[in-house]
């Protein structure tokens, strides 16, 4: 891979992250079960910053490369959604399984194509 579109790929990862933050942020301020005022004021303050920087930076990378930005944001979105829906004994297997790819990546990923017959 080279080092442009690895970097294109961090930026993209931390844009995406960003904007999940935001998301959560936005919902949090909303429905802070704290019901202080310094919480939501600093919230308000975080989420002017940080806005326009995943902002811009989406607009970089996306013009970069829109389908396959469109494919990575994709990927998040369904990876979170089947991590939020999981019980408690799936996600703790789904942490043996990132261990289990982290210490042997190639026997995972075919492991993981066998399954699915990709």
């Amino acid at each position: 891979m080279e080092t442009k579109e690895k970097d294109l790929l961090d930026l993209l990862d931390i844009i995406i992250l960003m904007m999940m933050l935001i998301e959560k942020l936005e919902d949090f301020q909303i429905e802070n079960h704290y019901h202080k005022q310094h919480i939501k004021s600093q919230v308000k303050i975080l989420l002017k910053t940080i806005t326009p920087l995943a902002e811009r930076d989406y607009a970089l990378v996306f013009k970069a490369g829109e389908e396959d930005t469109l494919q990575v944001i994709r990927e998040y979105e369904s990876l979170v959604a089947l991590i939020r829906d999981f019980n408690i004994p799936q996600k703790c297997m789904l942490t043996q399984m990132i261990e289990a790819f982290n210490f042997d990546k190639d026997t995972m990923e075919a492991t993981t194509h066998r399954i699915l017959k990709k």
